[in-house]
């Protein structure tokens, strides 16, 4: 049976620290916006990969999988390459790697960060 790659639907999205984020900052993600969306492979288990946004359709973005914390491809989808996800897989938005666009629209939002969060969000657990 051959592998799939599928992203794994998250129920709220956080920051690089683990902060809860808005869901609503979603909205504001544009072409060459960072996010993390775990990526579970039905062999192997699953990965917390950074992606930059290359395109956004119908609710659908695509993005290239980036190197940044990856010490090696453990679900057979290596750096440079594309896959698609939607809003609701977004585990992560690290919110000062944004472009200035991202982080001048959303700022109106800061205040409603949550004051709590995970500890590690690259390995956030998900329902694997």
């Amino acid at each position: 049976m051959p592998r799939t790659l599928e992203p794994v639907p998250m129920d709220e999205a956080t920051d690089w620290s683990g902060h809860i984020l808005p869901r609503q900052m979603v909205k504001y993600l544009s072409i060459d916006c960072i996010v993390r969306v775990v990526i579970r492979n039905t062999d192997k288990g699953a990965e917390a990969i950074y992606f930059k946004i290359t395109k956004i359709k119908d609710g659908t973005f695509w993005g290239i999988a980036q190197d940044t914390y990856r010490l090696w491809d453990s679900v057979g989808l290596p750096s440079g390459n594309q896959m698609t996800f939607r809003k609701e897989d977004i585990n992560e938005i690290p919110l000062d790697w944004q472009p200035m666009r991202f982080q001048k629209s959303v700022a109106h939002l800061q205040g409603q960060i949550k004051n709590h969060g995970y500890a590690l969000t690259g390995v956030r657990s998900a329902t694997l």
